[in-house]
């Protein structure tokens, strides 16, 4: 890595985990109780909420990452996600960060090499953004 890239500590990735995840909670739980609407008027399936989460995670992630390189969180912290070589991530790593996000055990990748286990599987990184949000 080059000596000059910023590199951001837990705290931001703490911050992130937790302001996306706030997010995709009220998120699922609008959709859901959408939803919930034609289960109980139109006889729909009923779903739970847990996979509502799920999905809106995962799609969450994989859109707001894939169209702007970054999260509500990201915009908000200044930051963004880039290859390893610092060019624009293509779709197989998106897709492989999306779905190591909806995984709980994402952040155990912090003990062993510094950073979580989305970043080293989808050979990601998260570096300084040119346009911060705040």
């Amino acid at each position: 890595m080059n000596t000059t890239t910023q590199t951001f500590g837990d705290g931001t990735r703490i911050f992130h985990f937790l302001f996306d995840t706030i997010f995709i909670f009220l998120l699922a739980y609008f959709l859901h109780q959408w939803y919930n609407f034609y289960v109980f008027y139109w006889g729909f399936y009923p779903i739970r909420f847990g996979a509502f989460f799920f999905i809106t995670t995962w799609v969450y992630t994989f859109l707001s990452e894939f169209i702007f390189l970054r999260t509500i969180a990201k915009w908000m912290s200044g930051t963004k996600i880039v290859s390893e070589d610092g060019s624009r991530p293509n779709i197989a790593q998106f897709f492989i960060r999306a779905c190591f996000r909806t995984l709980i055990i994402s952040f155990f990748g912090l003990a062993w090499n510094g950073k979580p286990l989305h970043d080293t599987f989808s050979k990601t990184k998260l570096v300084a953004s040119e346009t911060p949000l705040i």
